[in-house]
């Protein structure tokens, strides 16, 4: 009676633990990869590098000119309407350098992540190196560069076009493309004062703070998750740990069975977590991103992830490695206890 009681705690707390442990390896996981993504993913300096090796920096006038082309104000030029977001790609690659887009987008993407991080209530792009050299000659230049690119003029455009330039975008003769030089001058000293110093990447307004409070919400228990599984590896200790053996069995199981899946997920998760950010982010913080520019965003957001994911990948490798030589040293200690004991049979059956 006495032996039927004693077990019944201890049969509570062996089901317990394995209950623990079954959670240890599902929060251990999640934390592995929650940690280490939100470490990295409020951080500029995490893009950086995977801006340079996708080539970002050849598709941001692309992306710059769709902006462009929506922001101009009412008293734009006409030549300035006329063009198209494609225009305006060729115009902003003739105008600014590599490195001078670089800055802009650094900038941009420093001004994005001060915004996530509570750091500005107004994240912006800045659009007065644009400005700046739109007004220049080389703005002129640039200008004439996007007209000739453009089919001849018909004659009833070359007329309308005498009486109001900027009205149609069309290449005209020679000659008269000599004569409209000034005025086309002037026009883009206008357009470049029609196009706002900045534009915001994201409006803020009442909703969007509250998205922003719930996201920073998130952010603070993913840096608390790795304390879950700590505090169950502190609840099995002591509902089934009894001997040293039976610590390297009970912790080294499901540090085996945590590291292993979290080890792959983090050296090759990062697709996988690029379409859930998307996914997230699109509906929290919506952002107009043009479809010419969405597959290397998400090369981009790949690439990023990827950094973001390997520490996790090597933390999840060192569990793994943990738990599996835990493991082998309780076989060793168990194989060694029963050669011991069957030694000790075999004497007590030679006496």
């Amino acid at each position: 009676m006495d032996n039927k009681s004693a077990s019944a705690p201890n049969m509570i707390a062996q089901t317990a633990a394995i209950l623990c442990a079954i959670l240890f390896i599902v929060t251990a996981l999640a934390a592995l990869m929650v940690f280490n993504v939100e470490l990295r993913a409020f951080n500029p300096a995490t893009y950086q590098s995977a801006l340079v090796k996708e080539n970002f920096y050849q598709l941001f006038p692309a992306l710059l000119g769709n902006v462009l082309s929506k922001n101009l104000d009412n008293n734009a030029p006409a030549f300035a309407k006329q063009m198209s977001p494609e225009d305006w790609k060729v115009l902003i690659e003739n105008l600014l350098p590599p490195e001078q887009l670089q800055v802009m987008t650094e900038d941009a993407i420093n001004q994005f992540f001060a915004y996530l991080n509570g750091e500005t209530q107004t994240p912006y792009i800045s659009f007065v190196p644009l400005k700046q050299s739109l007004s220049s000659p080389n703005g002129l230049n640039a200008a004439l560069s996007i007209i000739k690119s453009q089919p001849d003029c018909t004659v009833e455009q070359l007329a309308a076009m005498i009486f109001t330039f900027g009205q149609e975008l069309c290449n005209p003769p020679e000659k008269a493309l000599d004569l409209a030089a000034p005025f086309l001058q002037a026009q883009l000293q206008a357009a470049a004062a029609a196009i706002p110093d900045q534009a915001l990447l994201v409006s803020p307004n009442a909703a969007q703070q509250s998205r922003i409070e719930s996201l920073n919400a998130l952010r603070f228990l993913a840096r608390l998750s790795p304390l879950v599984p700590l505090a169950l590896l502190l609840a099995i200790t002591l509902l089934a740990v009894r001997t040293f053996r039976s610590w390297l069995n009970w912790w080294g199981w499901p540090l085996l069975l945590a590291g292993l899946p979290g080890a792959v997920i983090g050296f090759g998760g990062a697709p996988l977590f690029r379409a859930l950010a998307e996914r997230v982010i699109s509906r929290r913080i919506p952002i107009d991103i043009p479809i010419e520019a969405a597959n290397t965003i998400r090369s981009i957001v790949d690439a990023a992830l990827r950094e973001m994911l390997k520490p996790a990948g090597w933390e999840g490798l060192f569990l793994f490695i943990a738990g599996t030589s835990m493991v082998l040293i309780a076989s060793y200690l168990a194989a060694k206890d029963q050669d011991r004991i069957s030694a000790s049979e075999s004497e007590t059956r030679i006496f």
